[in-house]
């Protein structure tokens, strides 16, 4: 699972965010929905450095080839999240 192995990388009294999926101590949820609100709060921290989202290089999957996407999600070689990109 991913947030175990970001877990043992994370620098004493660091943290790790999660945005969907299950958490091992001392990690935490974190829901991101599409408000533009929440996404306001969070992008200082982006633009800072404080918080580094980690995305799957073989991405990002248009929206036609989700079955791909989630068949490479099923190999457990993703590294980060895997995007999707929407509909124009």
């Amino acid at each position: 699972m991913e947030c175990d192995r970001a877990v043992k990388a994370i620098k004493e009294g660091g943290s790790v965010v999660v945005l969907t999926g299950a958490v091992t101590p001392p990690g935490f949820r974190f829901v991101v929905t599409s408000s533009g609100a929440v996404l306001e709060k969070l992008n200082p921290y982006l633009e800072s450095g404080k918080v580094k989202p980690v995305v799957d290089s073989k991405g990002p999957f248009p929206f036609s080839n989700v079955v791909e996407a989630f068949s490479y999600l099923e190999t457990n070689r993703a590294t980060g999240k895997v995007v999707i990109h929407p509909i124009p």
